[in-house]
């Protein structure tokens, strides 16, 4: 029965679809998932990153603040911040920030981020993602303090 396999299992197949649907919205503009997550997290507004920090940031910081995005992906780092800049999006010197351009571009891509986001979210309560959400930060935490505390 499908319902019955692991947490990994739906977590995985999860990320894929997110992957997948992002890139095809995002394929729009001849970006990917990973540009979009670098402008986010550039832009000014609420924080969400494990350091509590959005804003301009060097190449090292997008690249720790954003590591658990980039393995397997086929955009790097450099790729990502190189093509921004070619669009004029991003400033061309660290700390990278976005433009006006880029913030203009960052609002427009927000709204389709948004809308694959209600997609992806239908039938779900917000109760529910929430609680969902606080599930998953919780075990991360847990498998973070067992990462560092080696069995």
């Amino acid at each position: 029965m499908e319902q019955r396999r692991p947490l990994g299992y739906w977590l995985t197949l999860l990320d894929q679809l997110i992957e997948e649907n992002l890139n095809r919205v995002l394929a729009a503009e001849g970006l990917h998932r990973r540009h979009w997550q670098t402008m986010n997290l550039l832009a000014p507004g609420p924080d969400f990153d494990r350091a509590g920090q959005r804003g301009p940031a060097s190449k090292e910081a997008i690249k720790e603040r954003l590591q658990p995005f980039w393995a397997g992906s086929s955009v790097d780092v450099d790729r990502a911040i190189e093509e921004l800049e070619r669009r004029g999006w991003i400033t061309e010197r660290e700390p990278y920030g976005l433009t006006p351009a880029g913030e203009n571009a960052h609002a427009a891509l927000a709204q389709k981020v948004e809308w694959a986001g209600h997609q992806i979210r239908d039938g779900v309560t917000a109760e529910r993602y929430a609680n969902t959400i606080e599930v998953l930060r919780h075990m991360v935490l847990n498998a973070e303090k067992m990462r560092r505390t080696a069995i």
